[in-house]
């Protein structure tokens, strides 16, 4: 995956619940502009575009590739309509509207597995290296 920001700068963290059903931060925030692009961190689908709870929601469906993962993106809203196939890179939305995560501009980026448990959208696109050590 890559991060759905040029230049993407986390200012927010992610820290899962002990259940899901308790409070967390169920995913990253990045520092953005209104306005700024957003792109898509993997192949995919738009699966919803519209409010939750009054805030501005873009959602994205990733394949067999990505372990069948859902991206939501807040505040975001697109012109793509739902079922319109994206590709990784391209950019499919804007950052638009207010969001409870940051005051001063955000985006809000969640990563769901297997359809209802959030994982943390930064062990996807940070670097990491293999070493393989001699036996």
């Amino acid at each position: 995956m890559q991060w759905p920001l040029e230049h993407a700068q986390v200012i927010g963290e992610y820290d899962a619940p002990a259940k899901q059903w308790l409070p967390g931060h169920r995913g990253l925030d990045l520092r953005a502009r209104p306005q700024d692009a957003i792109i898509a961190p993997a192949d995919g689908v738009v699966a919803f575009s519209g409010k939750v709870a009054g805030k501005s929601v873009v959602t994205l469906r990733h394949g067999a590739e990505t372990g069948s993962l859902t991206s939501t993106f807040e505040p975001a809203v697109t012109t793509r309509p739902v079922g319109a196939v994206i590709a990784k890179g391209e950019r499919f939305a804007r950052v638009e509207g207010g969001s409870e995560h940051c005051a001063d501009g955000c985006l809000h980026w969640g990563l769901k597995s297997g359809g209802r448990d959030y994982a943390d959208p930064s062990g996807r696109v940070r670097s990491m290296r293999v070493e393989l050590k001699p036996l």
